[in-house]
């Protein structure tokens, strides 16, 4: 089978085991264990990726190695009780159906974590306390270390005996590992602190124990940072130095390399970019790694399209490629690339409200825009409909066209009205703040889908009752989103810009603006970053402790960074009762005491959006059935969206 990705659909050597492309799942957090055990939905989740063409598979995000590093505060892996090893037996028998090796991550967090969670005590090199987790650990002492050590080499042993190829030990995102390295958490003064060759020492005796419990016939790698971007902390010489010497004692299979680490906000935030960091990001990074180690390096950070992964290659900068969320969008899409229907593949455009930030709050992986992710056990196969129908779907954004896409591929007869010239509803209007420029790409994905699947795209139509009964459907499907909600506010008329307006064009007068926040996601800090961009003053006012409350934490940090960075100012903990020409009026929502804020030339508010649902009632009598998805029903989020057409599109 020809491809136009000739180097990615290379096999590569790691260890004694072949890849049979370059593709590799990392090992994440996938928050679908219990009791600290891979389930069935585990196995049915990473199954999708081995049958879809996945090169490599890395799996179980920081599985713990030990009772004082549990993986239960996000439904993680455990690999500190012999009860793991059937579970491991089920899962790597199931990747190896379709020869796809497979590793797990084995490691300890040190004092990254909460131990009100798992009232377990936390340990460090030092007494030192984790800016993000704001834990203090205690100090570890030999005896503890000796008893570390020999968990990590058990924990691969298990893996070992549960069938997988090998394991990844994890030395980067400041877990106990790379909290030895760094001076910014080790600043011990024994022989585990100091020099360089101190620090290294506990990761040594790690990987040494692992080695000698596995032997060589079973892959050890480790995950690294090539540059952590913490003052202070490990920059890029310092990890070009550690990395060179670890190679030297050729215990080590390959080299995972991210950039960041997640012992603060912002690094975490970094350590899984979204769609506001660039493409490819760390790989220059990665190709210094590479340049001191002679086992195949692994790129990792926004590499969601095969040519950008084929360029990685091609330009040396690495020797596999992780793909991870571009596989959590479409699983498929290795055999899809290999095969050269790029057409066909769902990108990943870097949302991460579905896949990590739910994750890191011990939450079930899903994806914003491939419902099936998390529900594979029931939903990993698409049947045909029994009886086809002709189904009418109003309205063109999300909801509508994830409904007709799935609707047309179980057979039925499907037609899509939509007011508008183009298809995409809100994902068009929030793709024009700054950084969200891939909002509309799962919009772009099914709009594509469905001219492919030969739906009936009608644009520019005004979906009326006799319009739409003209074509004697069976069912009629409801998809026509939200308005803006505008609230009842003296002086909104007078003075006030809709978000959405402004997005879309609508200029606001004078310098000094003031955003009014009540939606608490990413509607008020666009429009504030909007309106900074065009050299405005611009302060921001919610009656929530800060704005971007209802974001998750991958998301939050590089919002904040941008907006304060740009010179906003933000008013947390007031709601504003009244505007008057240049002032509002704030009341605190806890003192109820008044707060005037000002002076301000305009006021742009962002309330969320309210449901356009008036088409429902006049079809009731008309046809047999009628049914409401998406914002339509209630204004909610863009999965909310994707997911209520798809589900709908299944039952019909």
């Amino acid at each position: 089978m020809s491809t136009q990705f000739p180097t990615l659909f290379s096999p590569i050597e790691i260890g004694n085991r072949t890849m049979k492309n370059r593709i590799c799942c990392s090992a994440h957090a996938d928050a679908l264990a219990e009791d600290g055990m891979p389930t069935d939905r585990t196995v049915r989740y990473y199954e999708l990726k081995a049958k879809g063409g996945v090169g490599f598979m890395m799996c179980f995000g920081s599985a713990g190695v030990h009772p004082t590093s549990p993986a239960k505060d996000w439904n993680g892996v455990e690999l500190f009780h012999d009860r793991v090893i059937p579970h491991l037996k089920i899962f790597s028998d199931t990747m190896h159906k379709y020869e796809v090796p497979c590793v797990a991550q084995i490691t300890h967090r040190g004092r990254r974590g909460r131990s009100n969670i798992s009232w377990e005590r936390m340990f460090g090199p030092s007494s030192i306390r984790e800016p993000n987790h704001r834990e203090t650990p205690h100090v570890m002492d030999e005896a503890t270390m000796k008893e570390f050590i020999k968990a990590f080499a058990d924990a691969a042993y298990r893996l070992k005996q549960g069938g997988f190829d090998g394991c990844e030990v994890m030395a980067s995102h400041c877990h106990l590992i790379d909290q030895f390295w760094t001076l910014n958490v080790n600043n011990r003064n024994d022989q585990y602190g100091g020099g360089i060759e101190n620090r290294l020492r506990f990761g040594i005796q790690v990987l040494e124990a692992v080695r000698e419990k596995v032997g060589r016939d079973f892959i050890v790698g480790t995950r690294v940072t090539a540059d952590d971007f913490v003052d202070g902390g490990l920059n890029n010489s310092a990890c070009q130095e550690i990395m060179g010497k670890l190679n030297e004692l050729k215990l080590i299979d390959y080299f995972n390399v991210v950039g960041g680490t997640a012992e603060t906000y912002v690094g975490e935030a970094a350590a899984v970019p979204d769609m506001s960091f660039p493409l490819a990001l760390y790989c220059p990074l990665v190709a210094t790694i590479r340049s001191v180690v002679s086992v195949p390096v692994i790129a990792t950070g926004r590499i969601n399209d095969p040519a950008i992964a084929e360029r990685v290659l091609k330009e040396g900068q690495a020797d596999l490629c992780i793909m991870n969320r571009m596989l959590i969008a479409d699983p498929d899409f290795p055999n899809k690339a290999k095969e050269g229907r790029l057409d066909d593949i769902r990108q990943c455009m870097g949302y991460n409200q579905g896949c990590i930030d739910r994750i890191y709050i011990g939450l079930g992986v899903t994806c914003v825009q491939n419902p099936v992710i998390g529900r594979e056990k029931d939903w990993a196969e698409l049947p045909r409909a029994s009886s086809p129908r002709k189904i009418a779907i109003i309205g063109g954004g999300p909801a509508g066209l994830e409904c007709a896409r799935v609707a047309r591929l179980r057979g039925h007869n499907v037609v899509l009205f939509e007011k508008g010239k183009e298809l995409g509803g809100q994902t068009l209007i929030a793709n024009k703040a700054p950084h969200r420029q891939d909002f509309d790409g799962a919009c772009r994905y099914s709009a594509l889908q469905c001219k492919k699947l030969g739906v009936d795209i009608r644009l520019g139509v005004d979906a009326t009752v006799e319009v739409v009964m003209k074509e004697s459907p069976d069912v009629v499907v409801i998809a026509t989103g939200a308005r803006a909600f505008k609230p009842n506010l003296p002086g909104l008329d007078q003075y006030g810009y809709g978000a959405w307006e402004v997005l879309q064009g609508t200029e606001v007068a004078g310098e000094r603006v003031l955003v009014i926040d009540e939606e608490y996601s990413q509607q008020a800090p666009s429009v504030a970053e909007f309106l900074l961009d065009q050299g405005k003053n611009v302060e921001i006012v919610t009656s929530e402790p800060t704005v971007a409350g209802f974001m998750g934490s991958t998301t939050r940090p590089p919002i904040f960074q941008r907006l304060f960075g740009k010179g906003a100012k933000i008013h947390g903990h007031l709601k504003v009762v009244s505007l008057a020409s240049n002032e509002a009026t704030a009341q605190n929502v806890w003192s109820n005491h008044e707060e005037i804020l000002g002076p301000f030339d305009a006021f742009v508010y962002a309330y969320g959006g309210e449901a356009v649902d008036g088409l429902q009632k006049q079809f009731e009598g008309k046809v047999a059935r009628v049914e409401m998805i998406g914002d339509c029903f209630a204004p909610r989020t863009l999965q909310h969206a994707i997911l209520e057409g798809h589900k709908l599109a299944r039952a019909l």
